[in-house]
C-alpha cells in the first residue's frame, strides 16, 4: 500500500489560516491597551469591552493612616530597654560601737548551686583502628556511645576517655566532670 501526499493546496491553506489567526490575536485594536490617565475627580471613558473604568481617588494619598484601634502598640517598633533601678542607699544605723571600719560594707558574692547528680554511669571504652569510644548507661537502661567531642544524650559531651574513668562536660556549663568506671 502506498501512502499519499495530501494535495499541495491544502498545506497552504492550513498555512494561510495559521498566519491569519495569529495576526488577528496580535492586532493592536482587539486586546485592551493601557488605559488612559485620569485627573481627580473625572469619570473615566468606558473602554472598548463597555466596562467603565474604577476612578483613582489621589486625594486619599495625601491623608495620613488612623491610629490602631485596638492594642495601641505597634509590634515591630522597639524601643531602647529602660535604665536598670539605681540601688538605694541603706540606712546607717547609729551607734557608739567605734570597732567598725566606717567604709562599704563587702558584698558577698552568693556560691552557685551544686551541680545535679548524674543520671548516666560509665561502663567502659572500645578502642579499634585508632578510635576510641566511650559507653555510658543512662538510669533507664539505655547505651549511649560517643567518640571525644561528640554530643551524648542531648545533654553531654565528651571531653576525655580514659582506661578507667571518662571526662563529660554539660551542655551550657564550662564544669567538666569525672565519671568513674561503674563496677558491677
Amino acid at each position: 500500500m502506498v501512502k499519499q501526499r495530501p494535495p499541495r493546496w491544502l498545506v497552504l491553506a492550513a498555512a494561510g489560516a495559521a498566519i491569519l489567526l495569529a495576526a488577528y490575536a496580535l492586532w493592536p485594536g482587539s486586546a485592551p491597551g493601557p488605559a488612559t490617565p485620569v485627573r481627580a475627580g473625572e469619570r473615566a471613558l468606558p473602554g472598548p469591552a463597555g466596562a467603565p473604568l474604577p476612578v483613582i481617588d489621589f486625594a486619599r494619598i495625601a491623608n495620613p493612616a488612623p491610629a490602631p484601634g485596638l492594642g495601641g502598640r505597634d509590634l515591630f517598633d522597639f524601643a531602647a530597654p529602660p535604665p536598670p533601678p539605681v540601688p538605694s542607699p541603706l540606712p546607717r544605723a547609729t551607734s557608739t560601737d567605734d570597732s567598725r571600719p566606717d567604709g562599704p560594707t563587702p558584698i558577698t558574692v552568693p556560691t552557685p548551686p551544686p551541680t545535679p547528680p548524674l543520671n548516666i554511669k560509665y561502663i567502659g571504652a572500645v578502642e579499634r583502628r585508632g578510635v576510641k569510644v566511650a559507653m555510658l548507661m543512662t538510669d533507664r537502661s539505655e547505651v549511649l556511645t560517643g567518640q571525644v567531642g561528640e554530643m551524648v544524650g542531648n545533654r553531654f559531651r565528651i571531653v576525655k576517655i580514659g582506661l578507667e574513668s571518662v571526662d563529660i562536660q554539660e551542655v551550657g556549663s564550662d564544669q567538666v566532670r569525672r565519671i568513674p568506671l561503674k563496677g558491677n
